[in-house]
């Protein structure tokens, strides 16, 4: 028995446009004992799947500024093409010159992990979602959601 692969059901292409209906942010504390600062978890939620990120803040970071991260995050809030993203980041990287740029390495690592690891369809909140979810939000000292 032969199957074809240009026959089944599969997707032989790559999608061009990503729908991101929402992107979350969890600061959680540090939880090495010799660890003084934060866990800032990125979570985008999409047609394509969900995609994470995160890194470690200092708990001095003075350049750590949530509402800023969330303003340059709004606007990736929507239906693109995956071109336009990519070109959208590089313009916003490009006129921040020498300024915290954490929040765009985030966002195009869980881009990355969406459209490169074949992250699987986000039909409706999974209950491992929902429950890693709850996890951060008890865990989490500031929570953003950005839809």
């Amino acid at each position: 028995m032969s199957l074809y692969l240009e026959n089944s059901s599969f997707p032989t292409e790559q999608p061009q446009h990503v729908n991101i209906s929402r992107i979350e942010l969890f600061v959680i504390p540090a939880l090495a004992v010799d660890a003084t600062g934060y866990r800032v978890c990125l979570r985008l939620t999409s047609d394509l799947g969900f995609g994470w990120s995160e890194q470690f803040i200092c708990e001095n970071d003075a350049s750590f500024d949530l509402e800023h991260w969330s303003e340059l995050l709004q606007s990736f809030v929507g239906r693109f093409p995956l071109t336009s993203i990519t070109e959208r980041l590089t313009e916003i990287i490009e006129s921040r010159g020498d300024s915290d740029k954490r929040v765009c390495q985030m966002f195009v690592a869980a881009i990355h992990q969406i459209r490169d690891e074949g992250a699987l369809p986000s039909i409706g909140p999974s209950s491992a979602a929902q429950a890693e979810e709850s996890v951060l939000q008890q865990r989490a000292i500031a929570y953003l959601s950005l839809d």
